[in-house]
């Protein structure tokens, strides 16, 4: 097993209270068993406070009863984690313990990288140059999980595509671009000739969001034509860092229009919300985590 980390990887580092926004906020925080089961040994006050914070929720899931403005009920209020704080960080539950770190296993090699969702970490990839050189070098070996041959070509189509989004033209051009490449590439993958059409504004209607302002200013910039002409050089590592996080994805879909689709998209959603704040950097993060964070989102996303 072969391991690549892009070059941001290892520098994040949880800023905790200095945080301007928080993971503790606005999701439901799922408890893993093992973690439940500890939690059921701890005796006193709090061992009761944690017992009597979980539930099962629709889904099946056991979560944390999120007190006022969705906050976990273990945030304190100099925004530090009590179970941190009273059990240590090892007693963090799975969930807590790996954000905003996403691992993505392609069986014979693993790839990591980091949810633009968290500010820090968003801060780190829209930062960082040259964040993937190391992703170049990858050779998938055969696989009885997937069809090692089109790991290969999506690989290669990777790299092109990389090279498209990376190239010194205007960033309108490089997405034009990428919407061809993805065409011609879907048509080699299947045979199907799938023109990569922009995702409908409307959509972003039907998705679901945590603070009803966001949704505003989400939907708002979704149904303006992107404006490219500032913050390049940050909407470039976008461009990047979603590449590398979906568009593997396609070894089970066989679907390269959706991911391609999505990037070209969202950078423009981005960039016309930064236009209005004047900040790239909270403007990818808030979109992150009001849009992409949500399994149920994302899924409405790929299949428009």
């Amino acid at each position: 097993m072969k391991y690549y980390d892009p070059a941001y990887y290892s520098e994040f580092r949880c800023i905790a209270s200095a945080c301007p926004d928080s993971c503790c906020q606005g999701w439901d925080v799922v408890i893993d068993s093992e973690t439940e089961d500890f939690y059921n040994s701890v005796q006193g006050v709090f061992g009761d406070k944690l017992r009597k914070a979980i539930y099962t929720d629709p889904d099946g899931d056991r979560v944390f009863h999120l007190a006022e403005e969705k906050k976990c009920p273990f945030w304190g209020a100099d925004h530090l984690c009590d179970i941190f704080r009273e059990l240590g960080e090892e007693h963090l539950c799975d969930t807590c313990a790996q954000f905003p770190r996403i691992t993505m296993d392609y069986t014979t090699f693993t790839e990591h990288t980091l949810a633009l969702a968290c500010p820090e970490a968003a801060r780190l990839i829209l930062s960082a140059d040259d964040a993937y050189t190391g992703f170049a070098a990858i050779d998938c070996e055969s696989c009885e999980e997937y069809d090692a041959d089109v790991m290969r070509f999506l690989l290669r189509v990777r790299d092109r595509a990389a090279e498209i989004i990376t190239a010194s033209k205007p960033l309108t051009e490089r997405l034009e671009q990428l919407r061809k490449l993805a065409t011609e590439a879907q048509k080699e993958l299947t045979g199907e000739v799938v023109e990569c059409e922009p995702l409908p504004s409307t959509v972003f209607e039907e998705l679901e969001y945590i603070d009803k302002h966001n949704r505003e200013k989400i939907i708002q910039a979704a149904r303006e034509k992107a404006d490219l002409s500032q913050n390049e050089a940050e909407l470039t590592r976008l461009a990047l860092y979603w590449l590398y996080r979906y568009l593997l994805g396609a070894i089970d879909t066989y679907d390269l229009i959706a991911p391609i689709r999505f990037i070209i998209g969202s950078v423009g959603i981005v960039a016309n919300m930064a236009q209005k704040s004047g900040d790239v950097i909270t403007a990818a993060q808030t979109y992150s985590k009001e849009v992409e964070q949500s399994y149920e989102n994302m899924e409405v996303l790929m299949r428009n």
